[in-house]
């Protein structure tokens, strides 16, 4: 009998005792699959939402002024400061129309959008929770947002596809009817499909008016931010560089910021990747406990065995043949416990994916991993209680009942 049969009886022969060794095994490879395969998903799913938008669009945003310019000194422009962040906001319109003026082919859209503080309701009073923004007919372009019913035109408003049932739960189609921004009465005159991208579904709960018209009924003359669109993936730079030219002769303060949609996936996959990674050593504690549960077992398996092993040494057999008879039923315990733990973890990886909304089946990454850990584990706890087997003298091990 080879040293692999041997250590299959002897697991078989005792499969409770070995079902609840392999249990730490089990937990352990678990969740580390289980976490690793989900925040591959998660990465995934948050790469193909960017991919979706060809990763085209930078963000100018009020910031702090450099740090060689006097903040006592800093214009606010014409109107009341307004908080985007917590950071008091000098963009303007004219901002948003010097770039457009720069009729650069790398630039295809540039939409400036002002978050409005009023209030929305279908009365002169009261309110209804759904936030309003202004904006021109670029931004849906930029957004990829595209409309259900009607139009966004210079005198009405639009609202988002959640926004539209909130207000008017019971009409199908709520074109021409009338929505109140603070006390200003507006015909709605577009209703949009609803957007299912991670970067535009706050688009949904959102009602949109025309920036000049919000800005006036809101009193502001800052604008909250400037979205542009570059015309293709090649040419984000291009865009950077000349819109941020246009804004440093604007702004010699240097009150604004910059940030391209790649410098947000790479932050995110990084952050992603850094709680993966965190969680996942987490959960391989388990793993270690799981290791000395084998090895404590198969200390008490040797001690059980004495016997046997006296005997087989009797008959010829050699101190590695009994090194490797233990050595092999250590790692088979923890192998039987890592492939019961991927199992398990893609049949949760699966429904959890399924529930949150992007798919997390098992990488080869992973699958790699938790045999690899499981090898180690079975090795490394398992070669103590191999040597203390095959050191053992015949004589001794037949004299012990």
């Amino acid at each position: 009998m080879n040293a692999f049969t041997i250590a299959l009886d002897s697991i078989w022969a005792h499969r409770l005792r070995s079902a609840l060794t392999a249990l730490g095994i089990v937990i352990g490879v678990f969740a580390v699959v289980t976490l690793t395969s989900l925040g591959s998903g998660v990465k995934s799913y948050v790469t193909g939402q960017f991919s979706s938008f060809g990763a085209t669009l930078i963000t100018i945003s009020p910031s702090l002024p450099s740090a060689h310019d006097k903040i006592a000194h800093h214009p606010f422009g014409g109107g009341p400061k307004q908080n985007f962040g917590n950071i008091p906001s000098t963009l303007t319109l004219g901002d948003a129309t010097a770039i457009n003026a720069l009729h650069s082919p790398a630039i295809a859209h540039v939409a400036p959008v002002v978050l409005l503080p009023i209030t929305v309701s279908t009365s002169s009073v009261g309110s209804s929770g759904i936030s309003a923004t202004g904006t021109t007919d670029q931004y849906f372009s930029a957004e990829q947002l595209t409309f259900l019913h009607g139009t966004f035109d210079d005198h009405g408003v639009v609202l988002g596809a959640s926004a539209a049932h909130t207000l008017f739960p019971r009409v199908k189609n709520p074109i021409g009817q009338t929505l109140y921004l603070g006390r200003s009465a507006l015909t709605v005159t577009g209703v949009l499909s609803s957007a299912s991208g991670l970067l535009s579904k706050a688009a949904n709960a959102s009602v949109f008016v025309p920036i000049t018209t919000g800005l006036q009924i809101a009193h502001l003359h800052t604008i909250s931010e400037i979205i542009v669109q570059a015309s293709g993936n090649s040419q984000v730079n291009t865009a950077d560089n000349a819109l941020t030219t246009v804004l440093s002769r604007r702004h010699p303060s240097g009150d604004f910021s910059v940030t391209k949609d790649t410098q947000i996936l790479t932050t995110i996959n990084n952050t992603l990747a850094t709680i993966t990674t965190f969680l996942s050593g987490l959960a391989a504690i388990s793993l270690l406990v799981g290791g000395i549960g084998i090895m404590n077992i198969m200390l008490v398996t040797v001690t059980e065995r004495f016997r046997e092993i006296g005997i087989r040494k009797a008959l010829g057999a050699r101190d590695s043949d009994i090194l490797l008879q233990f050595l092999t039923e250590s790692v088979l315990l923890s192998l039987l416990g890592g492939t019961i733990g991927i199992v398990l973890s893609a049949i949760a990886s699966g429904v959890i994916g399924q529930l949150a909304g992007f798919s997390a089946g098992l990488t080869i990454t992973a699958v790699a991993l938790a045999v690899g850990f499981s090898l180690f584990v079975g090795m490394v706890f398992g070669v103590i209680p191999a040597l203390r087997a095959a050191r053992l003298m015949p004589a001794e091990a037949l004299r012990t009942e």
